[in-house]
């Protein structure tokens, strides 16, 4: 972890805070602080800052903490993404926020395995885990707006059409079409969907479309899902 990420209940800057066993552990067996070091902590959903160590025992570890900085800025993409296998979706989960994306929407669809929605990767408790680690590493504090579709029509006719209306560049990936993605570097929001292995069925795309996502083709290699939106990240954020 590069920083330490902390719950803190109240709205001021300066604050003593001792660490969960998870970040306890890391000190003892990682960073191995004396008193007096300062760790690099944030506060989760807020700001970054300095933790002096005040306390260091093997039974837990106490910062004197104050908050100086804003946390880094989100990038403006949206990720729409076909439920992949669970233990994928837990590696394009931690890219995803240690790229900085500002939303992802898991969605069903025709190809997807019914079995994956009762994972216990995908377990609210798991999840946490995922994003608690993936800012830890990127340096962040603020989670990316994550929301969960098991239903592909209702997501496709009523939330995904206001979606396409706040993201002017909106895209469908499509191996069936010739147009490729522009990827030239903007400020403008931008959404991608991507489908499950195999693609989304013809019903699905003519539903995506209609939402208002243009079709593109993503290249002419048959890529894994979290490839894809690995390569697809980069390029969008490059």
């Amino acid at each position: 972890m590069n920083i330490i990420l902390l719950e803190n209940d109240t709205t001021s800057d300066h604050f003593e805070a001792q660490l969960n066993p998870s970040a306890h552990r890391h000190c003892i067996e990682v960073l191995r602080p004396q008193v007096g070091h300062s760790l690099k902590v944030g506060v989760y959903g807020g700001k970054l800052g300095l933790g002096t160590v005040i306390e260091h025992t093997e039974t837990r570890t106490v910062l004197d903490v104050t908050l100086s900085e804003r946390p880094p800025s989100k990038e403006p993409i949206c990720l729409v993404l076909a439920l992949p296998r669970p233990k994928m979706l837990r590696r394009i989960l931690s890219a995803s926020i240690e790229l900085g994306v500002e939303a992802i929407h898991i969605i069903n669809s025709y190809r997807v395995e019914k079995s994956y929605w009762q994972s216990p990767y995908l377990k609210p408790d798991a999840v946490d885990r995922t994003i608690l680690t993936a800012l830890e590493q990127a340096g962040d504090t603020v989670p990316p707006s994550l929301r969960w579709h098991k239903g592909f029509k209702p997501f496709a006719e009523d939330i995904l059409p206001g979606l396409a209306r706040s993201y002017p560049n909106a895209w469908l990936g499509d191996h069936r079409v010739q147009s490729s993605l522009n990827t030239n570097r903007s400020d403008e929001p931008r959404l991608i969907a991507i489908g499950p292995e195999g693609g989304f069925i013809p019903y699905e795309i003519d539903l995506l479309q209609k939402a208002g996502l243009t079709p593109v083709n993503l290249g002419a290699r048959i890529m894994r899902v979290e490839t894809a939106v690995s390569a697809l990240l980069g390029k969008l954020i490059a």
